[in-house]
């Protein structure tokens, strides 16, 4: 069933034209079930407990410039599978393109496209989601050129066959890590169940600067907790919490990389996800 928006997801089609001269070919599978994400009268359902201090300030479409690519890559609407455009802050897009390049570095994937539930939402009179000021950035999966994929869709892989399943989830906390480097708030399937088929970013604490890790978020402790169970073979149970359990088994994976201080310190916090990143994104 196609999602039903009560608000408008930014994203206009590009032509038909357009898109043939582009030579841009689409044709992932599984795309069944495509959206559980839902639109709100209060815009995306991405509202982190570690709010930032100051919230968003709703911005009209029309004042925000549109965006048919990042950092060179065209940017696809999962929902109807079309090339789209979509309304971005400027200085937010110029954020994403930094970081999709040092993704790229760092996993030495060959980024084709990327798919989105969308950016920009209206926000009315009540400004409850970085969407509503073109800050956020709902990611679907990302494709590459030797035609796999990196999912987002864990409402789409969770049931498949282990080894498979293993393999896709890497990806998706290799990409997530990444993620998590460049902007603090950063939410996974770990989060709630509206973010089964997509992670949300967004600047909205952060601002311009790079990511720093804080004990008290949640999504950021789901992060590490999910990387040392999936990526350093070092499960830990998800929680939120910054507990005993957790601060020990990040000791020893940091002991093991040779990096020394803690995850609050942040050039500790850069250094576990870049070797997370890479490790994702390596041979099993």
């Amino acid at each position: 069933m196609s999602p039903s928006y009560s608000c408008e997801v930014s994203g206009q089609p590009i032509s038909r034209r357009q898109l043939l001269g582009l030579g841009a070919t689409i044709g992932l599978s599984s795309l069944a079930g495509l959206s559980g994400c839902t639109v709100t009268d209060l815009g995306l359902p991405d509202r982190p407990v570690d709010r930032a201090r100051n919230g968003p300030t709703c911005v009209a479409r029309a004042s925000l410039p549109r965006f048919g690519r990042l950092a060179s890559l065209p940017l696809v609407y999962e929902v109807n599978r079309r090339r789209s455009e979509f309304a971005i802050e400027q200085g937010f897009a110029e954020q994403l393109a930094a970081w999709l390049a040092d993704l790229a570095e760092l996993t030495g994937w060959d980024l084709r496209q990327l798919w989105t539930y969308g950016t920009w939402t209206d926000g009315t009179d009540r400004c409850s989601s970085w969407h509503n000021a073109g800050r956020a950035f709902d990611l679907a999966r990302l494709r590459l050129g030797d035609g796999q994929q990196v999912s987002c869709r864990y409402d789409q892989w969770r049931t498949g066959p282990d080894r498979t399943m293993a393999a896709v989830r890497r990806r998706y906390w290799a990409l997530a890590a990444s993620a998590h480097k460049h902007f603090a708030y950063v939410l996974t399937y770990l989060y709630d169940d509206r973010h089964h088929n997509h992670i949300h970013l967004d600047n909205g604490r952060s601002g311009s600067a790079m990511s720093s890790f804080s004990t008290r978020s949640p999504a950021q402790v789901q992060a590490v907790q999910g990387m040392l169970t999936h990526l350093w073979d070092s499960p830990v149970e998800i929680t939120g919490r910054y507990d005993a359990a957790t601060r020990g088994t990040v000791a020893t994976v940091l002991d093991g990389l040779e990096v020394s201080g803690e995850l609050t310190d942040q050039p500790t916090w850069m250094a576990l996800l870049d070797a997370s990143t890479r490790r994702g994104a390596g041979p099993d």
